[in-house]
């Protein structure tokens, strides 16, 4: 393979990741929306557990959408099982990295101090909540393809 499709394949594999990113995203935000409406909280270690949970949800979509989706030419077949358990390990590393961001991103929200005098300060929680989450998510997605692409999905890998 030369170097022009290499280069084609892998814009091609980091558009793939980039979608079954934004589905993930979408389930993350879902369910972190779900929980911080039900309890009321927009900040504070708590997120840590909203993430947790959500984490458990969109690992196993996730790692299902790339493995038939974006990396389907690179998979290696017989080692399934290890290659979610690398995956769910990238994922459950992001996921810390993304939760540390989010708590620290939502101590002080700037939101208040811009733009308080014309909302509600709770649905600016809820807004920069959101907006924090998404900050995270594409910073903690970028590192996630490159780990994927070189690592869990290598099947130039050897063992």
């Amino acid at each position: 393979m030369n170097n022009k499709t290499k280069t084609q394949q892998s814009l091609s594999q980091f558009i793939k990741y980039g979608l079954v990113g934004a589905n993930n995203t979408v389930i993350d935000i879902g369910i972190l929306n779900i929980l911080s409406y039900t309890t009321g909280i927009t900040h504070g270690k708590i997120l840590f557990v909203f993430n947790t949970i959500a984490f458990l949800v969109y690992s196993i979509c996730g790692y299902k959408l790339n493995k038939k989706f974006t990396f389907k030419n690179s998979f290696r077949e017989t080692s399934s099982q290890n290659a979610y358990f690398q995956y769910a390990s990238v994922l459950f590393v992001s996921m810390l990295i993304n939760s540390c961001m989010l708590i620290l991103l939502t101590r002080r929200n700037p939101l208040i101090h811009i733009i308080h005098h014309h909302r509600n300060i709770v649905k600016l929680n809820h807004l920069w909540l959101n907006m924090s989450m998404i900050i995270g998510s594409i910073i903690v997605g970028i590192i996630g393809f490159l780990i994927n692409k070189f690592f869990v999905f290598n099947k130039k890998k050897t063992h």
